[in-house]
């Protein structure tokens, strides 16, 4: 087993990415268009993490948009 760190390391820096442009939905895809409703509704509830969910998936859609 490996011995602990026992001194301070430098802390990771991630990037800021709040001002990227949230994906769209495809006009006539009902899977887009289910989760862009989501996010809606989680915005309007202050959930970020499915906000952050639902724009993940949307850019992975299986549809390949």
């Amino acid at each position: 087993m490996t011995e602990p760190t026992r001194y301070h390391t430098a802390p990771v820096v991630l990037p800021d990415r709040s001002g990227e442009l949230e994906p769209t939905p495809v006009d006539g895809c009902a899977g887009c268009a289910e989760l862009a409703k989501v996010r809606d509704w989680a915005r309007a509830g202050y959930d970020m993490t499915t906000v952050s969910d639902c724009n993940v998936r949307m850019r992975q859609h299986p549809e390949g948009h």
